[in-house]
């Protein structure tokens, strides 16, 4: 067994934990932050029984996630046993987290740690509604990386 097995599954097992969680905040989470802003921002996170500290998660598991998918892609390369499953995998995952940290991180942050920044109500409510909208496609990169993690674990001999 070479080290691009046991990267390999990490990395199906990074992308399984993300995209679980990302359904999950997708179908529970989001919507209990997103319903009528910015009055439902500062009942998210003001509200003790419903407080979460998003951030603690994901901090170390999107890079982690981001990271093994590079990892696993160039040891594939260097096994010569490197698909386009893998590929694509990789790339959505990479993809995901950049858009997670050049758009939607400062923007939840925006939302739910300043309140919605002060900007009025109408905006903030156009704004919620693109950023779920836009979510949906990075659950969806997600789901494509996780698909490709285990078609090519799945091959693994």
């Amino acid at each position: 067994m070479t080290l691009y097995t046991p990267v390999l599954w990490f990395y199906a097992l990074m992308v399984s934990l993300v995209f679980g969680a990302s359904v999950y905040e997708t179908l529970v989470v989001h919507p209990a932050w997103s319903r009528k802003p910015p009055e439902s921002f500062n009942g998210f996170v003001g509200a003790s029984d419903s407080r979460m500290n998003i951030p603690a998660f994901w901090a170390p598991v999107a890079p982690l996630y981001a990271l093994s998918a590079l990892a696993a892609l160039g040891l594939a390369f260097r096994a010569g046993s490197q698909g386009a499953a893998l590929i694509v995998s990789t790339a959505c995952a990479v993809a995901g987290v950049a858009w997670t940290l050049v758009y939607f991180r400062p923007t939840i942050e925006r939302f739910l740690e300043a309140g919605g920044g002060g900007a009025p109500p109408e905006r903030l409510q156009v704004e919620t509604h693109r950023w779920i909208r836009l979510n949906w496609i990075r659950v969806g990169l997600v789901a494509i990386s996780w698909w490709g993690a285990l078609k090519t674990a799945a091959r693994l001999e």
